[in-house]
């Protein structure tokens, strides 16, 4: 058999360490910061802390009570995952801020012509959005999109509902790209992927999510 290909995985999650003579009060501190950071994350708003201080509090318990050492903390920080998150994001806010992002779906859906079925300007939108979110943030391609399909719908004198839920879903349809979401990000450098790899993995599932949702929102949402 022909051997498995290799990835050179982060140093910290590749090593095979026995953890069966870790303390059980570390492993039961370790748990209770777990559920307690968790639980500041879910009650954000309530607490008034932001979801980013909330876990480096619970980093810092974690620390300041000798559960893991400073020097394992500061090796579990993965600065390759977090310059690529920032390099996304920052591509994101360029992409709004300078208007180029409003500037290529302006083109896009004008072309459509002047009375476009609600219908077209539906999947219109929705393959926009897809295509966008896989390479900016969700959050910034719906600020390009939900604009231009709320003045369609104005101007076409349909209701818009349908097409604002198309945009939030296809801004969700981020699977094909390790900069299309966070999650995709964190594991990019960890597990090794190349950018083909969500590819193929997430191109079919993009493909499947978009005929279900292009099928039930005219039905769910009439015009």
């Amino acid at each position: 058999l022909p051997d498995a290909p290799s990835h050179e995985a982060d140093a910290s999650y590749n090593d095979n360490d026995d953890y069966g003579h870790v303390p059980s009060w570390k492993k039961w501190t370790a748990a209770l910061v777990l559920v307690l950071t968790i639980v500041a994350m879910i009650f954000e708003k309530q607490l008034g802390v932001k979801l980013y201080v909330s876990a480096w509090i619970g980093a810092l318990v974690l620390v300041a009570t000798g559960v893991i050492s400073e020097t394992a903390a500061v090796k579990s920080i993965d600065m390759k995952t977090i310059l690529l998150f920032a390099g996304s994001m920052a591509l994101g806010d360029a992409m709004v801020s300078t208007g180029t992002g409003a500037v290529l779906a302006d083109l896009i859906v004008n072309s459509l012509g002047a009375s476009p079925s609600p219908l077209v300007v539906l999947v219109v939108l929705f393959i926009l959005g897809v295509f966008m979110t896989n390479f900016m943030s969700n959050t910034a391609t719906c600020a390009l999109l939900v604009p231009i399909g709320l003045s369609l719908a104005n101007q076409l004198g349909f209701d818009p509902k349908a097409v604002l839920v198309a945009i939030v879903i296809a801004s969700s349809l981020a699977y094909a790209t390790p900069i299309g979401m966070p999650a995709n990000t964190m594991v990019y450098n960890i597990a090794g992927y190349s950018f083909m790899d969500y590819v193929k993995a997430g191109l079919p599932l993009i493909i499947v999510s978009s005929i279900v949702a292009l099928v039930l929102l005219p039905i769910l949402f009439p015009f």
